[in-house]
């Protein structure tokens, strides 16, 4: 485990650093990150220098950031205890290996004010409009158009937000 790594998944996950502290931890393993609040036992992998958190932002417990294709987090942005963002899949491989090589990247993009609850896993290109709220356990594959209640596997939208 390289340097940045163990930064970011050993000494920033541990429960008994600071969420202020962990904040630099992160920033120093690469991240870019604002004025927020980041949880303990989080992961993650990947190339931290395109991973973006803008202010006032709070990350659960558990969440896992894969950063590698970038991901931008706006800001005021929550995220619930163990959601997963991911930025990397593969093409489907013939039979002897259905996860072809090499793996492609795609950014994902979580507008400002944007709520995602536990266990929520968001697909990589995909992105999710201001003022967005996805249910616990969504499964979110495709854009989610601004200020939406959007639920399910795959999420879709359940229900227009006021965007005031």
């Amino acid at each position: 485990m390289g340097l940045r790594a163990w930064l970011a998944n050993g000494v920033a996950a541990s429960a008994l650093i600071p969420s202020r502290l962990r904040r630099l931890l992160l920033a120093g393993a690469g991240a870019r990150i604002g004025r927020s609040a980041i949880m303990h036992g989080g992961h993650y992998g990947g190339d931290l220098s395109k991973l973006r958190i803008g202010d006032y932002c709070y990350l659960n417990i558990g969440v896992s950031l894969h950063p590698t294709g970038g991901i931008a987090i706006g800001d005021r942005v929550a995220l619930g205890p163990h959601v997963l963002v991911f930025t990397g899949t593969h093409e489907v491989g013939p039979a002897a290996r259905r996860a072809a090589n090499p793996p492609r990247f795609a950014p994902v993009v979580i507008g400002d004010g944007c709520w995602l609850g536990a266990g929520v896993i968001v697909h990589p290109g995909v992105t999710i409009g201001p003022g967005c709220i996805v249910a616990s356990g969504a499964v979110v594959v495709a854009d989610c158009a601004p200020n939406g209640l959007y639920a399910g596997v795959p999420a879709v939208r359940k229900k227009d937000l006021d965007p005031a």
